[in-house]
């Protein structure tokens, strides 16, 4: 046995929503640390400087973020104080099509419909028109729920159906995404891009009652944003913040087991025998695997065993992506007829027909690589210089593709190479500029080397879990969960993107754990938490008094 310390809380796994809860809780007085098996804290938020040509710092996870300056974390903690800064480009998003059109996504609904109106005059106003009856719902009440407590789907929904803008929320929710995608419009570039945008956000096409999220996409006015000088800036500010407040962390450490006694979490075991104990609370920022079955172990109830061996990882959120750094950026052909497309914060190419999408779930079942490549990615030195030595430039590309390779993920090891040609190669014809004297270098990283960099990112699902009914909402990572708090084990939370509502980096699982375990361990909260249901439900009892 070696050394043993105390602390109020111990939070495992250092990702940003580990970092988040941990920042929220050191502002309370309570003594925090953070353990984290990687080099650096921050999880999917690093911008590692290129090993073979120093200068050029390259996104190989957290590129391109979504609405983290307008999030109350980022908010509360003043983390701009620290010098976190955005851009946030305009266009969003482009999508390329082997004949050199392009839609454009704009911030402008309008702009965006006119790039949209050269494959189809219908779909145009269609957009526009969803777009505007859909702008108040996700201002309202969408990006609220996203950093609310969560309800059960009954209540929820009986809340909703209440007001004539929950109403509106519900009119497309029994339908699948692909269900609503192909009932309303009709041209195949459309289709094709929305359908990919719905698996790079993780949202699983074929799955029921979430025919809204389309419309959310569309009317959303939250910006994409990059942050200067990469995303680890994100990272290093919640540390600096956790650090000022007196918290602590332990980076390149891991745990073993979390200790528990009379049914309650008292503290965590590391892999060299050392016991550091917890004088409040434990939460885990992990996936339900390595929280319940490796941690917890013999002291996980036999139900959280069963559940866990039940919870679903993503058949298509796993990521190919290739790095490069270049002399000058991407200069895609499409260019010549809008300059634009130079400029947006995400390229797609290849998405050209809808079925091609679709069949990227049948081809996770068989382990193979789609014939017709797809890719998303980005050059953020065109927005922020400060990736890439004066005058050069740093992008990346991600393809879709299946986690186990022929059945096997070990695979990988072997066709990496192959593979990191292939997306070149399809870059290529549509920016012919990535080769020759201007690609100075490229790397690669596979679905396999993203789980064996981030464990908590098992078989190289980005978001820890499938997306549908069952793990999402009060339902996730499972259902009989208590808000953030683990069923059956006292003073054991779940604080990271398994926990509601969900992955990608929106910090929220990491915020709504922290004023949970606040609220459970009897420390004042310092911050408020908005619960868009309790005020829903209240303007509703109100109404129905008058």
């Amino acid at each position: 046995m070696g050394y043993e310390k105390e602390y109020d809380g111990i939070i495992i796994g250092a990702g940003h929503n580990g970092l988040i809860t941990q920042a929220y809780l050191a502002r309370t007085g309570l003594s925090t640390l953070s353990i984290d098996k990687g080099q650096h804290a921050g999880g999917g938020l690093q911008t590692p400087e290129d090993n073979s040509l120093p200068g050029f710092f390259h996104g190989t996870h957290a590129v391109s973020l979504k609405g983290v300056t307008s999030s109350a974390w980022f908010k509360d903690l003043q983390l701009a104080d620290w010098g976190v800064r955005f851009v946030a480009p305009d266009p969003s998003i482009t999508s390329i099509q082997r004949d050199g059109r392009a839609i454009v996504w704009y911030a402008s609904p309008e702009r965006t419909a006119e790039s949209i109106a050269q494959f189809s005059e219908r779909d145009a106003r269609t957009w526009r028109t969803i777009a505007a009856e859909h702008q108040d719902v996700v201002r309202e009440l969408v990006g609220p729920e996203m950093s609310s407590p969560a309800v059960g789907s009954e209540q929820r929904d009986r809340i909703l159906r209440g007001s004539e803008l929950g109403r509106r929320y519900l009119k497309y929710a029994p339908l699948s995404p692909r269900q609503f995608i192909e009932d309303t419009f009709e041209s195949d570039a459309v289709k094709a891009m929305l359908l990919y945008y719905c698996v790079i956000r993780e949202v699983d096409v074929n799955v029921p009652d979430q025919g809204n999220v389309v419309p959310t996409f569309l009317a959303s006015q939250v910006p994409g944003e990059i942050a200067v000088g990469g995303s680890y800036s994100l990272a290093r500010a919640l540390k600096h913040d956790v650090y000022a407040h007196g918290g602590h962390i332990m980076e390149q450490t891991t745990p073993r087991r979390i200790v528990v006694e009379g049914g309650r979490a008292v503290g965590v075991e590391l892999e060299d025998g050392s016991l550091i104990r917890a004088r409040q609370f434990v939460a885990s920022s992990l996936n339900p695997h390595q929280t319940f079955l490796q941690l917890l172990g013999d002291d996980s109830t036999d139900e959280l065993t069963q559940k866990t061996r039940d919870f679903k990882y993503q058949k298509v959120g796993q990521i190919f992506g290739v790095n490069v750094a270049l002399k000058d950026a991407p200069d895609y052909t499409a260019a010549a007829a809008n300059p634009d497309i130079n400029k947006a914060r995400l390229t797609f190419l290849g998405l050209d027909d809808p079925v091609d999408v679709l069949r990227l779930y049948d081809n996770a079942d068989r382990g193979i690589v789609s014939d017709q490549v797809m890719l998303i990615g980005g050059c953020p030195t065109v927005h922020d210089p400060s990736q890439a030595p004066p005058g050069h430039h740093a992008a990346y590309m991600w393809q879709k593709t299946p986690y186990a390779l022929g059945g096997d993920p070990a695979n990988w090891d072997t066709h990496k190479e192959r593979q990191l040609e292939t997306v070149l190669d399809f870059w290529r014809g549509y920016a012919p500029n990535l080769g020759g004297a201007n690609l100075l270098g490229a790397f690669a990283g596979t679905p396999l080397d993203t789980e064996r960099r981030f464990p908590s990112m098992q078989r190289g699902d980005l978001f820890h879990g499938w997306f549908g009914p069952g793990q999402r909402g009060v339902d996730r990572p499972f259902p009989g969960m208590r808000g953030h708090a683990v069923p059956g084990v006292e003073r054991l939370y779940l604080a990271g993107s398994s926990a509601h509502p969900g992955g990608n980096i929106t910090g929220f699982p990491g915020y709504l754990a922290a004023s949970q375990i606040a609220d459970e361990v009897g420390v004042s909260r310092w911050w408020g938490v908005r619960d868009i249901w309790a005020e829903l439900a209240g303007a509703e009892l109100a109404g129905g008094e008058q």
